[in-house]
């Protein structure tokens, strides 16, 4: 009996040990692939830098035309939030040609933080309470003439 207690204490002394492990999350594009030696502004085109570096994350919609590849290394350890280890964001910029005019990185360090707002946008109409939704179709199901008749959906 007294072994079995043992061998339940060592699992136990395991299982929270290799709960403190860090798992670490690699999300984004993948920077150890990409190849920017390739890229020379003022010859390549989008083509080729779809082909060298994949497809970007994100593409601007407004202004310049701008791809974006970001990468990001996020690090969960036991029952905390996941921290941010490593964050890249690389900016290739084309000119109304179609070719890359430059290529800039930020990284983690320059980056700026942004605040969310937590408003929310009201909706139209009137606010139910709970008995409300619960009693509010009582009666509606089988009103008469409100009956489908299954001969006339032929």
């Amino acid at each position: 009996m007294q072994s079995f207690l043992r061998c339940c204490l060592h699992i136990a002394i395991c299982a929270s040990l290799a709960s403190c492990t860090p798992i670490v999350d690699l999300r984004g594009h993948s920077e150890e692939q990409a190849d920017y030696t390739q890229i020379i502004p003022g010859q390549t085109s989008e083509e080729d830098v779809e082909a060298i570096l994949g497809t970007p994350s994100v593409k601007s919609n407004f202004g310049e035309n701008v791809w974006y590849y970001i990468t990001e290394k996020r690090e969960t350890s036991g029952i905390f939030a996941p921290e941010i280890i490593d964050q890249s964001v690389t900016a290739v910029r084309f000119d109304d040609a179609g070719l890359v005019e430059e290529i800039t990185k930020t990284e983690k360090d320059k980056s700026k933080r942004v605040e969310y707002v937590e408003k929310t946008t009201p909706t139209e109409g009137r606010k139910m309470s709970v008995m409300e939704q619960l009693m509010g179709n009582f009666g509606k199901f089988s009103a008469p003439g409100r009956e489908i008749d299954p001969r006339a959906m032929r």
